[in-house]
């Protein structure tokens, strides 16, 4: 059975997220034929690369946790500056990033990623190639983000929904494929 995502929230109303097969409804069918929900403003389904990947508002929303395929080119690690530190810190504040196949600029599009540790990949600063990877958002220990620290001076704690909802939305590596030797 395929899994539906969970629709992002935003000031307490839903953002309909996209389906390519129609939802099962609990209530009785109505005579009249029922529209399909539209998809979340900006999103490409399936992302055909990174660049589209990186400039979506919203990734839980259009993809919820469905794993998603595409080729990147993996840079790792990299020196990145947190205000505010938050655990788990391989999922919270992660030091890797992918951008797209060939470029060249290390000016974007790129996106910060977390690689899960259970997967065993250990990303070193030898680790700069391109790869196929396979992942995903709202993994399931972004539930237990928390807020361990903060530069002093930079703002108050965020409630703590909101550092969930920003591990949430980060992209989780589950798989890494060298497509070079």
């Amino acid at each position: 059975m395929k899994q539906v995502p969970t629709p992002f929230v935003t000031n307490g109303t839903p953002t309909p997220i996209p389906s390519s097969t129609p939802r099962l409804s609990t209530t009785p069918r109505s005579p009249t034929p029922v529209l399909p929900q539209t998809p979340a403003a900006g999103c490409v389904n399936p992302p055909p690369d990174i660049a589209a990947l990186s400039e979506q508002t919203h990734p839980v929303a259009c993809y919820g946790n469905v794993p998603l395929t595409l080729d990147a080119h993996l840079v790792g690690p990299v020196q990145v500056d947190y205000v505010v530190s938050v655990a788990p810190l391989w999922l919270g504040n992660p030091s890797t990033y992918l951008e797209m196949v060939g470029e060249t600029s290390k000016n974007g599009p790129f996106m910060l990623v977390a690689i899960d540790p259970l997967i065993g990949v250990a990303v070193s600063k030898d680790f700069n190639t391109n790869v196929r990877i396979t992942g995903h958002f709202d993994d399931p220990v972004a539930q237990t983000c928390r807020e361990i620290g903060r530069v002093p001076g930079m703002g108050t704690p965020e409630p703590a929904a909101g550092t969930i909802d920003h591990c949430r939305g980060m992209f989780v590596v589950t798989h890494v494929v060298p497509l070079q030797p």
